[in-house]
């Protein structure tokens, strides 16, 4: 099975998750970042731009993924939680997947257990890419229960 992960990671908590996850499986991996970069300011960032692109439902552009979607059977996305859902760079990623057949494993790491965050997210993610065949993966899982996961499952 051809897998790509697909991943959003602004602090490098989510790269950690998914540098490990590379290491055990075989898979190509692809960076999902805003193509103009959110502050280094941390506050500015969460507060401000993020806020305002959660709030006002901005689909941030983002830089090239150099990928051919249509090569993989399946995408597992990671993201961290932003305004109880996903990052919207993430949203901007759906909508380019929209014609993508395979199914996407919804991956998401949060600082706090809330299971409402993750059923934000698939709930979200299906309004703004309904085509797309979304199941819900791990939520705040450490690296060993992801791999064991992914390999059960495969």
């Amino acid at each position: 099975m051809r897998t790509l992960i697909a991943y959003f990671s602004r602090s490098g908590n989510t790269k950690k998750l998914v540098d490990g996850i590379k290491e055990k499986l075989d898979c190509d991996v692809a960076r999902i970042e805003r193509a103009v970069p959110y502050s280094d300011d941390y506050h500015t960032c969460a507060y401000v731009e993020a806020k305002k692109e959660a709030r006002e439902k901005v689909f941030p552009e983002i830089a090239p993924i150099n990928a051919n979607f249509n090569e993989y059977d399946r995408i597992l996305l990671f993201f961290p939680i932003w305004w109880y859902t996903y990052p919207m760079p993430v949203a901007t990623f759906a909508r380019l997947i929209q014609n993508f057949n395979g199914e996407v494993l919804v991956f998401a790491n949060s600082y706090t257990n809330d299971p409402m965050y993750m059923a934000n997210s698939m709930r979200d993610l299906k309004c703004v890419a309904p085509r797309v065949k979304f199941s819900q993966g791990l939520f705040n899982k450490s690296l060993r229960e992801h791999i064991n996961y992914l390999i059960k499952g495969e």
